[in-house]
């Protein structure tokens, strides 16, 4: 007896595969951001935003959707808190 597979192939109830790269380009994102926000500070928001918009093109075209959805909020979230740490001691 066969059993009915949905339209990726897999088996019911079987864990969805991830791309190996997600982890290691989440925490580049963070690092990036980071970086950014710390060195740049406004000027690296346009880094941000250029890492944002390559990542985007990566997942509309279908290219790797898990990793390059995992940079966008890797640098988002670095970014962003590093600001956030800046507004909170004043340094802003």
């Amino acid at each position: 007896m066969t059993h009915p597979h949905d339209r990726s192939g897999r088996e019911p109830g079987a864990s969805p595969t991830v791309s190996i790269l997600t982890v290691p380009a989440l925490f580049g994102g963070l690092v990036l951001g980071f970086l950014a926000g710390y060195f740049l500070v406004w000027w690296g928001a346009l880094v941000v935003i250029a890492v944002v918009m390559g990542a985007f093109a990566a997942v509309v075209s279908g290219r790797e959707r898990d990793a390059a959805t995992a940079l966008i909020l890797g640098t988002v979230l670095g970014y962003g808190g590093v600001l956030l740490l800046a507004t909170f001691r004043g340094a802003l």
